[in-house]
C-alpha cells in the first residue's frame, strides 16, 4: 500500500471526510489554478465541499464519483470538485473551472439533493 502526503481533510457537505493528497492538489494547482497560492486552493477546496452549490454523483463505476459545483457569486462561473470514494474512503481527485454552467457530461450524471 503506498504512503500518500496528506494535505488536509474535509468533511463535505454529505458527511464524507476527503482525504486531500498532496499530489492530486498540486494538479490541479498547476493545471487550472497555478497563479493562486496553494492555502487559498485549499479555502477554496473547502468551500465547494462545504457548501456547493449543486451535486451529481456518477455510479456507473466500482467507486463512487461525485463532482461538487460550486457557483462563485461575481463571476458567475462554477468550478467542480471531483470526489472519489472508495471502500477505503472519500478522496480528493481534481478540481477545475467549468465555465457559465454545469457541464452537459455532468448532467447526465444523478443530481443529488442538498
Amino acid at each position: 500500500m503506498t504512503q500518500r502526503k496528506i494535505a488536509a481533510v474535509i468533511t463535505d457537505a454529505l458527511g464524507d471526510r476527503v482525504v486531500v493528497g498532496e499530489k492530486e492538489l498540486e494538479h490541479s494547482i498547476e493545471g487550472h489554478f497555478e497563479s493562486i497560492p496553494k492555502d487559498l486552493i485549499l479555502e477554496l477546496l473547502e468551500k465547494v465541499l462545504r457548501d456547493p452549490s449543486e451535486i451529481y454523483r456518477d455510479d456507473r463505476k466500482k467507486e463512487r464519483i461525485f463532482n461538487f459545483f460550486y457557483k462563485l457569486d461575481r463571476s458567475q462561473q462554477f468550478i467542480v470538485a471531483v470526489i472519489k470514494v472508495t471502500p477505503e474512503g472519500a478522496f480528493f481527485a481534481s478540481m477545475y473551472p467549468t465555465g457559465k454552467g454545469v457541464r452537459n457530461a455532468h448532467k447526465n450524471y444523478k443530481k443529488v439533493k442538498l
